[in-house]
């Protein structure tokens, strides 16, 4: 094997990762699009990026370790949001969303265009979330767990684990497989 020639200059990766500080941040929308749920429900995606703190830049440094490996790479700081409940009423979430933004940027007001979204910044409380790996192991991600306005995120409390709610029927089928007596 030949040495390449950028060997020496290359960041070696460990498949260590950098976490995001626990509570508060301050972020800013790098792009705002109407996108489809996967039940054909209109959401408003926020692409964004923290903008103050220690993880400054964090999504921008994950995208562009990505997308040096994989020309497919894609932004990996999106929040999205539902428009409507399952009445088709202004979904509280999406209302709190847009507060949010206006009373963290002076003088912006919301006009029913999602790209003029495009700079402002919000306030993110992060906390832990449970998920299942795909090694089937439980473990935890820093993600959003709550949208606020910039001034009250600066002191906010990091909230409780969001625990994975394990299926009751997934255990019981679990349990059926287990006993040795499948007839197949």
């Amino acid at each position: 094997m030949e040495k390449m020639n950028d060997y020496d200059q290359t960041e070696a990766f460990t498949g260590e990762y950098e976490k995001i500080k626990l509570g508060g941040q301050i972020c800013e929308i790098k792009e705002a699009k109407i996108e489809k749920s996967k039940n054909g429900r209109d959401m408003l995606a926020i692409a964004f990026d923290i903008a103050e703190g220690e993880n400054k830049g964090y999504y921008k440094r994950r995208f562009d370790n990505m997308a040096q490996a994989s020309i497919d790479a894609k932004w990996p700081g999106v929040h999205r949001i539902l428009l409507q409940d399952l009445e088709g009423k202004c979904n509280p979430y999406f209302k709190g969303f847009i507060s949010s933004v206006e009373a963290s940027n002076p003088g912006y007001k919301w006009v029913w265009d999602e790209k003029t979204l495009k700079g402002k910044k919000f306030g993110a409380i992060y906390g832990k979330e449970q998920y299942r790996g795909v090694d089937g192991n439980l473990k935890f991600a820093n993600k959003i767990r709550f949208i606020r306005s910039i001034d009250k995120v600066k002191d906010a409390e990091i909230p409780e684990d969001k625990l994975l709610k394990e299926d009751s029927t997934s255990e019981a089928w679990n349990s059926v497989i287990d006993d040795g007596n499948c007839p197949f």
